[in-house]
């Protein structure tokens, strides 16, 4: 499925999550839930927006558009 942007807002939303380096749980669109920290925001040319989580099993990418719901904490 091709990368559907997400809105500024939330794009913002995420970032700040980065910068503080924030612990949260994302249910993503296939049902998955990851509960991690989030430290970093890439963009894979051709791919999309991912989010960079540091999970307890190593760091985990997620795209942009799959989060379905976030919590921080």
């Amino acid at each position: 499925m091709a990368y559907q942007p997400i809105a500024c807002g939330d794009y913002d939303q995420f970032e700040l999550f980065c910068i503080q380096q924030a612990k949260v749980t994302i249910t993503t669109t296939d049902d998955e839930t990851l509960t991690g920290k989030a430290i970093n925001l890439e963009n894979h040319k051709g791919l999309g927006e991912f989010l960079l989580l540091e999970l307890p099993q190593g760091e985990h990418k997620v795209r942009l558009d799959k989060i379905k719901a976030i919590v921080y904490f």
